[in-house]
């Protein structure tokens, strides 16, 4: 929902730094009617009965605020449950596509759950790449025996290759 919010350049109505106190005039009028913009998008990704927390409210930053007071507990859970699915996801009877895509999405969601720092510095690039790494390592490890031959091929390349340029190479062996 943050990043829904975000790309439409709503984001402030629930983080708290753009309340209604800060305009006067028409523009209040504006708040109001982007205020319910953004009350509407939160009530349609929500569950049937959670809908009248919504209809008659009139603030999103509230409604928002009581959500996250109610659900965000679970923030440590989820983690540990995504953390618990990628150790364990294993290509199985999947193509090595949709094995990839599978064990992406965890990992996007991951990024998203608990995200890295998100400096660019020089001193946060060994740690960047030892995550690149390791999710080269967990994805090769999740494949198929009938693979082996390739993950040694790649685990011994040099320089190392990315997960990018691995997908690309047992895919191609796939095929």
């Amino acid at each position: 929902m943050k990043l829904a919010l975000r790309e439409k350049g709503k984001l402030e109505f629930v983080d708290g730094s753009c309340t209604k106190s800060r305009y006067i005039g028409e523009l209040v009028e504006q708040w109001k009617k982007c205020n319910a913009i953004v009350l509407s998008w939160i009530g349609s990704t929500v569950l049937n009965e959670l809908m009248p927390g919504i209809v008659y409210a009139s603030d999103a930053r509230k409604v928002w605020n009581d959500f996250q007071e109610r659900f965000d507990r679970s923030n440590l859970t989820r983690i540990y449950h995504l953390w618990y699915e990628i150790a364990t996801m294993r290509q199985g009877t999947d193509s090595v596509t949709s094995y990839y895509t599978k064990i992406k999405d965890l990992w996007d969601e991951l990024d998203i759950m608990a995200p890295l720092s998100c400096c660019d510095c020089e001193e946060s690039r060994p740690s960047v790449e030892h995550l690149k790494s390791q999710r080269m390592l967990h994805f090769l490890m999740g494949l198929n025996e009938s693979f082996g031959n390739m993950r040694s091929n790649i685990l011994a390349r040099r320089p190392v290759v990315t997960i990018n340029e691995a997908y690309a190479i047992v895919t191609q062996e796939e095929s």
